[in-house]
């Protein structure tokens, strides 16, 4: 595995988590395109089987690390509502074992030949070229630096999904993505002396978020929130104006449709993403539906919903806070729930694009047991490179380093091998 604080000197091999203990998955089918074998690999009673024949362990191993081996189911948006099964074709080496009685599927290979892939997997291959650079750059920065390590106790250096980084072999690489791993081959971004933890989301929505409101960490000076455009600068979240005027007024952001039209918008994000409007999006709550969410999510009764209340918002915008007050368990009474991540989860069985969003109690119910609609932002934590907008920015002929230092200040882009 990659040490976290270690800046390696030449390109390192890694291990990437294709199909792991949590997916529960019992069959996979491989095939080996150097051999022009197939194999169905499968676990019965903790044991592992190939074409039926009871093995102890499966690999292949690609000795010309250029042939193809595909693999067939793949989850992908783990946990999320556009959660699928897809099939994959991977470069270097497969590995299959049991780990608690269900399938491990591990991919060995370069970190390079990886990048290339994690660039057209994030966003389309017909992206521009300064886009697909500094999501690259941003990418290599984030696994290197060796930070969250989220799967540690698997021993590999990420999964192939949201969860760490999208990974989805070369179906969709193209000869720009190739290029543009190639043109930033080794390059990182760097903060006093180490290779920084460099976190990305789909769209801010207009203002980028501090880490350390996302996340339980130290502030990190290189994920600092930043007004995601040229002239404007962060509004006043506590100002009940501003903040009406952010979500419903016109923002003239990298991120919205003054620099990426919406219209066209599904050319340019990854295989999984769904077509959607991410610079501002509604989000409507019945009574009846809310209740039902909110009781399976949290594990208690709600009888009705009186009150949704954003307690504390992050410099983006975003919720850190919100005080939900209803019937609960028999009797009126509140919750309070303390995390972006949560909130979204627990507000809607398809999990909301962003926890940036203004609470409208609307027509359907009555007073105390309104019928609620969300006018939100983003899509989402909103820390760090804001993909939607570094391709805004791109479209509007900015370089990767002005991508990069826009999102990343306090950095600078280094070649460590």
């Amino acid at each position: 595995m990659l040490i976290r604080g270690k800046i390696p000197n030449k390109e390192p091999l890694i291990s990437v988590g294709l199909i792991l203990p949590i997916d529960k998955q019992n069959i996979v089918e491989i095939f080996d395109s150097s051999s022009n074998s197939n194999f169905k690999i499968e676990t019965i009673n903790n044991s592992l089987f190939s074409n039926g024949k009871l093995i102890s362990e499966f690999l292949v191993k690609n000795k010309k690390m250029d042939s193809e081996i595909k693999i067939s189911p793949v989850s992908a948006g783990r946990g999320f509502h556009w959660e699928k099964k897809i099939s994959i074709s991977v470069l270097g080496n497969v590995e299959v074992k049991i780990h608690d009685g269900y399938l491990f599927v591990i991919n060995h290979l370069p970190l390079e030949n990886y990048l290339m892939c994690v660039a057209t997997s994030e966003m389309s291959g017909s992206c521009p070229p300064s886009l697909l650079e500094a999501q690259t750059i941003a990418a290599r920065s984030w696994l290197l630096a060796a930070f969250e390590q989220k799967h540690k106790d698997i021993d590999i250096d990420a999964c192939n999904d949201d969860c760490c980084q999208r990974y989805q072999g070369i179906a969709n690489l193209t000869e720009s993505a190739f290029d543009a791993g190639n043109k930033t081959r080794g390059q990182v971004l760097i903060h006093e002396k180490q290779i920084c933890d460099a976190r990305y989301s789909k769209s801010c929505g207009g203002v980028s978020e501090n880490n350390e409101n996302v996340w339980s960490e130290e502030p990190k000076q290189y994920l600092r929130g930043v007004f995601d455009g040229i002239k404007l600068g962060i509004p006043d979240f506590n100002n009940p104006t501003d903040l009406k005027e952010w979500y419903f007024g016109s923002q003239d952001c990298f991120c919205g449709p003054g620099f990426v039209n919406e219209k066209v918008i599904k050319n340019y994000l990854g295989s999984v993403d769904e077509d959607r409007a991410y610079f501002r999006w509604r989000q409507k709550l019945s009574q009846k539906e809310l209740v039902k969410t909110l009781s399976e999510n949290l594990a208690c009764n709600f009888g009705s919903v009186h009150k949704l209340d954003p307690i504390a918002r992050g410099i983006s915008g975003r919720i850190l806070k919100l005080e939900i007050t209803g019937e609960i368990n028999g009797k009126v009474d509140r919750i309070i729930i303390s995390s972006e991540y949560e909130i979204r989860r627990v507000l809607h069985k398809n999990f909301l694009f962003s926890s940036s969003f203004i609470v409208v109690p609307n027509g359907g119910g009555n007073s105390t047991h309104p019928n609620f609609e969300l006018f939100g932002a983003g899509w989402g934590h909103g820390v760090g490179l804001c993909q939607i907008g570094a391709l805004g920015m791109a479209m509007a002929g900015k370089s990767k380093d002005e991508v990069l230092m826009h999102y990343y200040m306090n950095s600078e882009i280094t070649k460590i091998y």
